[in-house]
Parts: C-alpha cells; sequence; structure tokens
C-alpha cells in the first residue's frame, strides 16, 4: 500500500468513525445484552446461533449504521478480551492467538480426517469382499474350482 492509498483509508475511517460515534452508547448496550444473552448458553454449539439471531435483529431493528456500530464494539471488545486473557496467563496476545489458530487448524484437520474414514468406509460398504486384491479375487476363485 503506498502512501496516498494509507491516507485516503485513513481519511474514510475518520470519516465512518465520526459518523457511528453517537450510535456507540447504544451499540455498547448492545453488545452487553447479546453477551449477556450468549456467553452462558449450552450446549457450546448454540452461541452461533444465538450471536446470528442477534446480529440479524440490530440490522432488522437499527440498519447497516446499526449494525455497522454493532460489529465495532464487538470487535473493540473481542480485542479487550484477548489482551486480558494474554495478562492473566503470562503470554503475549500473538501467543494466545496463536492458540486460537491452532485448535481450529487441528478441528479442521481432524473434521477432514472423519469425513475421509466416513468416505472410505461408505465406499468399502460397495464393494466386493476381494475386490480390493490385485486380481480382483479371481485367483481365489478359481482355486476352489
Amino acid at each position: 500500500m503506498n502512501k496516498e492509498e494509507r491516507r485516503r483509508i485513513i481519511a474514510e475511517v475518520e470519516v465512518e468513525r465520526e459518523r457511528l460515534l453517537p450510535l456507540r452508547e447504544e451499540a455498547t448496550r448492545t453488545t452487553i445484552g447479546m453477551l449477556r444473552l450468549s456467553a452462558p448458553a449450552e450446549p457450546p454449539d448454540l452461541v452461533p446461533y444465538l450471536n446470528l439471531a442477534y446480529l440479524l435483529g440490530v440490522r432488522h431493528q437499527r440498519g447497516d449504521d446499526g449494525l455497522m456500530a454493532f460489529a465495532l464494539s464487538l470487535s473493540n471488545w473481542a480485542t479487550a478480551a484477548i489482551k486480558d486473557v494474554a495478562e492473566q496467563t503470562g503470554r503475549t496476545v500473538q501467543e494466545v492467538l496463536d492458540q486460537y489458530e491452532t485448535e481450529l487448524m487441528e478441528a479442521r484437520m481432524a473434521q477432514e480426517a472423519e469425513a475421509a474414514a466416513d468416505s472410505a468406509a461408505d465406499s468399502d460398504a460397495g464393494a466386493e469382499p476381494d475386490a480390493g486384491k490385485p486380481d480382483g479375487g479371481r485367483r481365489s476363485e478359481r482355486a476352489e474350482e
């Protein structure tokens, strides 16, 4: 990115920040409300659905500007939470984020391995018992004759 692009982006950010600033207090209250609802939710798999429903509600009730202010509030809260986790655990912010990223990669790899195993099991279920042998099981059939 060159200097001119950087200046243009900074100017756009400043304009948007000023435009959204009046929505900050409401966005913060909305963030707290969402966290009160979703943070204690069980089972944890329910959380993304609750959050998406909340986001859709914000967009329907407050429009795109309200949604943008809410997203900004959420990202500010997430940043503060990651910094707090780093301080509480004696790690750097980068180390905390690396841990989360590693866990995501491991989960994705486990899902891919499970899908591959399921696919292999499905294809094995439809195969003839000796079809995997180089001669397709024909040699043993001849020996039985």
